[in-house]
């Protein structure tokens, strides 16, 4: 009896120990590494300067601002008490109705079938890195999130190095060239994520590149991810095109309704996969992924979103005016970095720019700015500027390149009710009809304060930091 006690306490003993040295609440080595989204990270700290009374100029966060259309609202309102699950891979009317939309609008051909819905586009790119197998090219710069979600699937990121003198296309020469060098490194690089119209870039492929890198993909057996989140916000001048039209059996296409139709906070996304036999094994897993974490978007979204995708002329021509407002402004602020002296790639879709300060690099260097990171933490604290340095696109620490996006631009003046705040917007997507299809500012037609003032702001900060590049 007396040793059966002395082995309980024993045990207990060392079970004390144990729980002393198991803290809760630990967190797995990849999540100690993780970091808040840059774009996110960036709109919080406006909003908490905005709070304490500084005034900000918004260039770091992209996000289309138009009010909703009455469409939409109404198809939602209708929905709301719609509140069963929807299909793991979404409501059969709205597969249909996306992959028809396709068909008009990109002359991709699909079906139904091939179609998968989900809460945003990002979740879907996850977890498609997360059933596709190999490594993953990335292009230099990219979106925020791609690298880091391929490196929580546990993909190897190999940086394709992209022209910053020519728009930053990437070409199958500088495709063959990182191929080889990542396979001698022991990766196995088997997806290539594209973003055309880019973020951050705004740049978009012609029709040249687009084929090329189509046809290369398919030579090499490559997984090729088209993510055209901003297809639609296409600026005029060059037209958008989808590898899928070249390579419809290895090209996954993704989007959503938060940048053509303003609304990212509704979180809805799609994927067009191959109409293949690997396709559908490829959808078969997505679908038992999805089950397993996000179980189905939510019902009534889905079912408004079914209008959005649907032939519409009312909404054809507010996406059409959309992308006419987001053209002009984002030409507006390239020609003026242009008329600077900075360099910087002609946006061609979307809401950005990816201009380069390299060449102030000495009178930064005077102001302790070394970095794209502390020229964005110096542009925020002493000039009031909000961007977002190139690091978090991938760049080396040592370029001074920032990505300015131009959709907060569009606010009105002072603390405006929420019935004219959309009344202003209406009123500017009413003036698009007015503005040259070229998006060359040549006869501004448009008062938009916070762009005046974004605009004079930058132009102070160049002719500054040039008198102090020529007195030194």
């Amino acid at each position: 009896m007396q040793f059966q006690e002395r082995y309980v306490q024993r045990v207990q003993g060392q079970q004390q120990v144990q729980m002393q040295a198991q803290k809760p609440l630990g967190l797995a080595a990849m999540a100690q590494e993780l970091e808040t989204s840059a774009t996110l990270a960036m709109n919080e700290a406006v909003a908490k300067r905005r709070a304490a009374g500084l005034q900000t100029i918004h260039l770091g966060f992209g996000e289309a601002s138009f009010p909703l259309h009455p469409i939409l609202r109404k198809e939602l309102a209708r929905a709301a008490a719609h509140t069963s699950y929807a299909p793991v891979l979404g409501l059969p009317a709205l597969r249909e109705a996306i992959a028809d939309y396709l068909q008009r609008t990109r002359g991709i051909a699909g079906s139904a079938a091939q179609v998968a819905v989900a809460p945003g586009s990002k979740p879907l790119l996850y977890a498609l890195l997360q059933i596709l197998e190999g490594d993953v090219l990335l292009p230099v710069p990219s979106w925020v999130s791609y690298g880091p979600q391929a490196r929580l699937a546990g993909r190897r990121v190999i940086g394709v190095e992209t022209d910053p003198s020519d728009y930053h296309r990437i070409t199958p020469a500088i495709l063959e060239e990182t191929l080889a060098r990542a396979r001698q490194q022991g990766a196995n690089p088997r997806i290539l994520l594209v973003n055309t119209p880019s973020n951050p870039t705004g740049s978009m492929f012609d029709a040249a590149d687009v084929e090329a890198i189509a046809y290369w993909a398919r030579a090499e057996g490559i997984t090729l991810i088209s993510d055209e989140i901003y297809a639609e916000l296409a600026h005029g001048w060059r037209e958008h095109i989808s590898p899928a039209r070249f390579y419809p059996e290895g090209c996954i296409v993704t989007g959503g309704l938060s940048k053509a139709f303003s609304a990212g906070g509704w979180r809805l996304g799609y994927a067009l996969l191959p109409a293949t036999l690997e396709g559908s094994a490829l959808m078969s897993a997505l679908r038992a992924l999805a089950s397993e974490i996000w179980s189905s978007a939510s019902t009534p979204v889905q079912e408004a979103a079914c209008a959005a995708f649907r032939p519409n002329a009312e909404l054809e021509i507010y996406v059409q005016r959309s992308a006419r407002i987001h053209g002009y402004i984002a030409s507006w602020l390239y020609e003026t970095c242009v008329s600077l002296g900075i360099p910087c790639p002609r946006p061609a879709g979307a809401f950005y720019l990816y201009p380069d300060f390299a060449p102030w690099r000495s009178a930064l260097n005077e102001r302790g700015v070394t970095t794209s990171d502390e020229l964005a933490q110096y542009l925020l604290a002493e000039w009031g500027i909000a961007t977002l340095p190139a690091t978090a696109f991938g760049e080396q620490p040592e370029a001074l390149r920032l990505r300015l996006a131009t959709s907060m631009l569009y606010e009105p003046e002072g603390k405006p009710s929420e019935e004219e705040r959309e009344a202003w917007f209406w009123h500017l997507l009413e003036q698009a009809d007015q503005l040259p299809s070229s998006n060359e500012v040549e006869d501004v037609r448009l008062r938009l304060p916070a762009l005046e003032r974004a605009l004079a702001t930058l132009t102070e900060l160049i002719q500054t930091l040039d008198r102090a590049k020529h007195s030194g």
